[in-house]
């Protein structure tokens, strides 16, 4: 019987190694924050109270969390593009998703984490790269900085854009909820179909500044906003309190997504957007691509604030 309950126990302490070795914390006096080396998602943001503040990937609905999207925001069509010719193919939400980042620093409240292009890569897109992505705690803010590099030879394209899901810790009824936007605007957004950009407008809001989540308005998919000019968009209670806010930073084109019925709303600062609907396979020919020139390098941020009850 000893002998079996040793067993058991050195199997759970080998699992709980091998979690916490693919898991990091970053901490200060408001929030404790937790990042898997495994596409450097967010796992965790949590207030001093314990308030669990990111959705935490229930796959009934959504197994993400807060994916981080490189070198494409969600998709390309048919999940393919040409280089000189070749054919590659790339998988939804991009290569950052599906690769194993190295922590390079670790500090109490921050961490620096790193993806080096490599066969695995360079498969699926053939340009040399490295992406460093920093996430800092300062006071109730947690900044998502990325630092883009091509260490390659030729001019590399590509997007970038962040994916964190939010759920409803003060009022988990869905339609209680709402997006809220730092001013009232008349404000059009571009219809998304099958995850790729239409060329139809839609409008969002009419001298508004929140859109409930019970809304006929949200459509099952995103809502994208090309240089939104709200650069703070929430998620609060209707008639109360903003608990979480996203702060787009260098960002300038945002996706919001929560589907009807899903108990979560997703703020995604994006450089780019989705492919387009009839957009070029040849990479080369995606005019909304960044360009980025050999040896050069691009930073990015954008915040989470949390205001938790107080707002």
């Amino acid at each position: 019987m000893f002998r079996l309950n040793f067993i058991i126990l050195f199997f759970l302490l080998i699992n709980f190694t091998a979690f916490s070795q693919n898991t990091v914390t970053i901490r200060n006096n408001n929030l404790t924050v937790k990042i898997s080396t495994r596409g450097a998602e967010l796992q965790s943001i949590k207030d001093k109270s314990g308030v669990e503040y990111l959705w935490q990937g229930d796959s009934a609905f959504w197994g993400g969390r807060a994916p981080v999207m490189f070198p494409v925001n969600v998709r390309f069509k048919d999940e393919k593009f040409t280089y000189k010719g070749v054919e590659y193919e790339m998988p939804r939400m991009g290569l950052a998703k599906i690769s194993d980042f190295e922590v390079i620093e670790k500090d109490p409240g921050k961490v620096v984490l790193q993806l080096e292009s490599n066969e695995k890569t360079l498969k699926h897109y053939p340009f040399p790269f490295r992406l460093e992505i920093i996430y800092r705690l300062e006071g109730n803010r947690l900044i998502n900085q990325f630092i883009v590099e091509n260490t390659g030879i030729e001019t590399m394209y590509f997007v970038l854009g962040g994916h964190p899901g939010f759920r409803f810790p003060y009022a988990e009824e869905r339609e209680k909820n709402q997006y809220v936007f730092s001013k009232k605007f008349n404000l059009s957004r571009t219809e998304i179909s099958n995850s790729l950009v239409q060329p139809n407008q839609i409008l969002l809001l009419k001298n508004e500044d929140s859109l409930p989540l019970g809304d006929y308005r949200i459509p099952n998919g995103g809502m994208f906003v090309k240089n939104m000019p709200s650069r703070k968009i929430g998620v609060g209670i209707i008639g109360g309190r903003t608990f979480i806010e996203v702060d787009l930073g260098d960002f300038p084109n945002v996706n919001l997504w929560s589907p009807p019925g899903m108990p979560f709303a997703c703020i995604e600062p994006m450089v780019g957007h989705h492919d387009l609907a009839d957009s070029p396979l040849a990479i080369e020919a995606k005019d909304y691509l960044v360009m980025l020139e050999a040896g050069g390098s691009s930073t990015y941020q954008f915040s989470i604030i949390v205001h938790g009850p107080r707002k």
